[in-house]
């Protein structure tokens, strides 16, 4: 039994130097390693359009009043950044004063204003012949940021309308 014993273990003996021959002292898994897949990017986040967190009001047809502006800081920065980003949009050379530039596409420009509020975080929405703006459900503001005669950017304390209670939007 004892030689069977020898006999086994020269076998396993020769089979292992058998099994490093060749191999120059590597493993065969390190000497050809399994490539590595690039990273994916992960997909840029799209741009959400903003909506108003409050609920819509009926339009009542309450009488505004003219009072004092309280959101006309909202809508003077809007106009601020939309000539900065949209220069485009207004004759740059043709100032009537203070950067009221002539506007060169008035749709253009009210859109670009009411998003410019938005981006505020602030409602408003494009009427006919003016912009409503609201911070509450409370009341809202009435803007008018065009002058129709000869079509220059309104802003400042002559572009308020009137507030009306509660929003009207």
């Amino acid at each position: 039994m004892v030689k069977m014993n020898r006999a086994f273990a020269a076998v396993v003996l020769g089979a292992g130097a058998l099994a490093g021959c060749g191999s120059g002292g590597k493993s065969p898994a390190a000497s050809n390693p399994a490539p590595t897949p690039a990273p994916t990017p992960a997909p840029a986040a799209t741009p959400q359009a903003f909506s108003c967190p409050l609920p819509a009001m009926p339009d009542l047809h309450n009488t505004c009043p003219k009072l004092t502006p309280q959101l006309n800081q909202y809508v003077d920065n809007a106009i601020a950044r939309t000539v900065k980003d949209h220069p485009g949009l207004f004759d740059l050379h043709d100032d009537l004063f203070d950067g009221n530039y002539r506007v060169l596409d008035r749709s253009r420009y009210i859109k670009a204003v009411v998003e410019a509020i938005h981006a505020q975080g602030v409602c408003a929405v494009e009427e006919f012949e003016e912009i409503a703006v609201k911070t509450s459900n409370d009341f809202n503001e009435q803007y008018n940021i065009w002058v129709s005669t000869g079509g220059y950017i309104r802003k400042g304390p002559g572009a308020y309308i009137t507030t009306c209670f509660p929003a009207q939007f």
